[in-house]
């Protein structure tokens, strides 16, 4: 029995291991949107005449629905910019590809945020570009979007496989130290 219990651990500490180094660490605690945290790319800064908050989910963001929000403040103030213009365009880095969609309070579901949901088919390195034009100014935010393929059933056998290996390393050892020890 002592020698499933110490084989146990040391198989654990090997999945664990190999966890470890095939899975990458999670950054950001945040859980919003699907399969994945919230990215901010402007966290509370004054960008030309506005105070900006700009947050892209999900993070990491994957092929399909990728949603980007932008909260605009006067910066003296404090108060939200309600009637301003926020258009959010990315340019595939390697064809050129260009997507363009407009934020909107409609899309975000409140008066404050704007929001531009933006379906992504191709995976790759975007340069991005939020362009806000309100009441006492332009102001434009560049950055750059990495969009993964998504997750296919290869990823998950890929990452279950140990376990699968290690439940049947550990039934055969428990098996085997069952029937040595039952009555014949």
């Amino acid at each position: 029995m002592r020698r499933f219990w110490v084989a146990a651990v040391v198989l654990g500490v090997l999945e664990a291991a190999w966890l470890l180094a095939v899975v990458p660490p999670a950054t950001r605690a945040e859980n919003l949107g699907p399969g994945g945290g919230t990215r901010i790319i402007v966290g509370d800064e004054v960008v030309g005449p506005y105070r900006l908050l700009v947050t892209v989910a999900p993070e990491p963001a994957q092929v399909g629905v990728v949603t980007f929000v932008v909260r605009i403040s006067d910066p003296a103030s404090d108060e939200k910019v309600r009637d301003a213009d926020v258009t959010v365009e990315l340019v595939h880095s390697e064809d050129g590809t260009v997507l363009t969609e407009a934020a909107t309070h409609q899309n975000s579901g409140n008066p404050v945020d704007y929001a531009a949901h933006m379906q992504i088919e191709k995976p790759g390195t975007y340069n991005a570009s939020i362009r806000i034009t309100g009441p006492t100014g332009p102001a434009e935010v560049s950055f750059t979007q990495r969009v993964v393929a998504r997750r296919g059933i290869g990823t998950l056998l890929l990452i279950g496989l140990p376990f699968v290996v290690v439940l049947g390393i550990l039934a055969s050892v428990w098996l085997k130290g069952s029937k040595s020890r039952s009555p014949a």
